[in-house]
């Protein structure tokens, strides 16, 4: 039997663009309230559809429990939905878990077999019906090292976990002898097999990974061979990526507006420096699916950073941000809105709509759109 909803919303508020235009009052009059905003008509006809609804199903408030942050991999032979807390100064290891897209049970994984060996888990993907986790990795604090807890020493990795045998396997721990320095998000080209992910600072701001040894960058591994190569740099803090779905372009979001304000090794002090990217980047998948070229600005963020980014089945462009979902047409025009509230750093598509991890809460939204990579599942 399904949990009931905490709330229930269905309130659909449309915005007046022409208005806002030159009546600042009125464009900043629109709250965090829970509700789908309207920018575009296109937004209603292709997202939403005519029964769309947003379900509050966990909440935390007030517990100091950030358990929804990242990842969100839907693995179908589960029905259920992987995620990952944030890093938090109560506890300083991240947090696994799963909900069932049927029951709306939680299950907390972190010290199961196989979940137990992914150090800092952040981002991740299905891989060939498994979980590809983004352990950003630990740092020995037996030495004095900073942050709290107790640190294993683990370098940043691609950790691949079978959620029904609990195999853990590690594919990628290095570029070629040096450490990444803390792996946040991960996305599979289905046509070639490739894995690509983004390897930003993060984990050395938030103290638990050593200085970085490497640039703020994106890179491409093919797990037949080996081989790993970077693709794209030039970012303040690279984050969320996806492709589009026929994989002609990929989408890369630059979360460098936030950063932490107190210098190297802040823990938890992090600051929203507005002048600084909340911007996703375009580019164009080359060289038979292994090269980006061609780097243009996509769309900027109102409300805080995009952070996880995906696509649905006809190429609208999904990120979470400061207040919610926002929704992009294949021109980077906002179309809508989907406000839960609160910073949404990532979401997951599954058969019945979007999960989106609200730090504190975690909401399901029913919707017409359907993921870009539910029918490579």
């Amino acid at each position: 039997m399904r949990a009931s909803p905490i709330t229930t919303v269905t309130d659909v508020i449309h915005f007046d663009a022409k208005r806002a235009a030159t009546d600042i009052h009125y464009a900043q009059s629109f709250s965090s309230t829970p509700s789908f905003v309207v920018y575009s008509d296109k937004f209603i006809q292709d997202v939403l559809g005519d029964n769309s609804q947003l379900f509050l199903v966990s909440s935390r408030k007030g517990q100091n429990d950030k358990f929804a942050h990242e990842a969100g991999v839907f693995i179908r032979c589960t029905n259920s939905i992987y995620f990952t807390s944030n890093y938090q100064t109560s506890d300083p290891r991240i947090d696994l878990y799963a909900i069932n897209a049927d029951t709306w049970q939680i299950e907390k994984l972190t010290d199961k077999p196989g979940f137990n060996s992914v150090s800092q888990p952040n981002g991740g993907c299905n891989y060939k019906d498994k979980i590809l986790y983004c352990a950003q990795g630990d740092i020995n604090r037996g030495n004095g090292g900073g942050g709290g807890g107790s640190g294993s020493g683990k370098p940043s990795a691609l950790t691949l976990v079978d959620p029904i045998s609990g195999n853990a396997e590690t594919l990628l721990n290095n570029f070629y002898g040096r450490e990444f320095s803390s792996i946040n998000d991960v996305v599979v080209h289905y046509g070639t097999g490739d894995i690509w992910f983004t390897d930003p600072t993060y984990g050395y701001q938030q103290a638990f990974r050593p200085p970085p040894v490497l640039p703020k960058q994106v890179y491409c591994f093919r797990p037949s061979t080996g081989q790993c190569w970077a693709v794209a740099d030039g970012f303040d803090m690279c984050n969320g990526l996806c492709f589009s779905p026929d994989y002609s372009l990929m989408y890369i979001t630059d979360t460098g507006s936030i950063q932490a304000h107190d210098g190297i090794m802040a823990g938890h002090n992090f600051s929203f420096r507005g002048t600084f990217p909340a911007s996703i980047y375009v580019y164009d998948v080359v060289e038979g699916g292994t090269r980006l070229a061609n780097r243009r600005l996509f769309a900027f963020c109102d409300n805080g950073v995009p952070d996880g980014i995906k696509c649905d089945a006809q190429g609208y462009v999904y990120a979470g941000c400061g207040d919610g979902l926002h929704v992009w047409d294949t021109k980077g025009s906002l179309v809508g809105k989907i406000i839960d509230g609160g910073t949404t750093a990532n979401f997951c598509f599954s058969d019945e709509g979007i999960w989106m991890f609200a730090e504190e809460e975690l909401w399901f939204c029913k919707l017409k759109a359907r993921g870009a990579l539910l029918g490579a599942l």
